[in-house]
């Protein structure tokens, strides 16, 4: 899946799509509009999707979908789900943050602990991230740099 960046700013959210204590003020400077990113991961909200994209810096970071805009819908074929309220291990995302879904590689949707060590930035984790990266990257049709 491919995305291109269309803004940056916490007040281009619409208000019902907000979460996580998101403003105006919310700083999403690291995006750049006009950039196509490649999608690593969809979670979904009862208000919005997120996007798993990597950012400049190379990281991975979960970004609100309203700040970007479609250019390839293709998804990994490579991908699950989990559907957070069944699934014990990740039910707290549902009961915490109202996330409904997640749809990515294998790992990601069925251990807690890499999807919690991705956001805190575990070398593991990261490093299991960036194999899983490398692979949906040679499947995309699209060339980032």
């Amino acid at each position: 899946m491919l995305v291109e960046c269309i803004f940056n700013s916490g007040k281009d959210l619409p208000i019902d799509s907000r979460s996580l204590n998101e403003t105006d003020e919310t700083d999403y400077s690291f995006l750049e509009i006009g950039v196509k990113y490649l999608v690593y991961g969809l979670m979904f909200y009862s208000c919005r999707i997120d996007y798993l994209i990597c950012s400049g810096k190379g990281k991975p970071i979960w970004i609100p979908a309203n700040l970007c805009k479609i250019i390839d819908s293709k998804l990994s074929s490579n991908w699950s789900v989990c559907i957070t309220h069944l699934n014990e291990n990740y039910k707290v995302l549902y009961d915490s943050f109202n996330i409904q879904s997640i749809i990515s590689y294998p790992e990601l949707v069925t251990s807690i602990s890499h999807y919690l060590g991705i956001i805190e930035r575990e070398s593991d984790d990261m490093k299991r991230f960036f194999l899983e990266k490398e692979k949906m990257d040679r499947e995309s049709d699209h060339v980032i740099n």
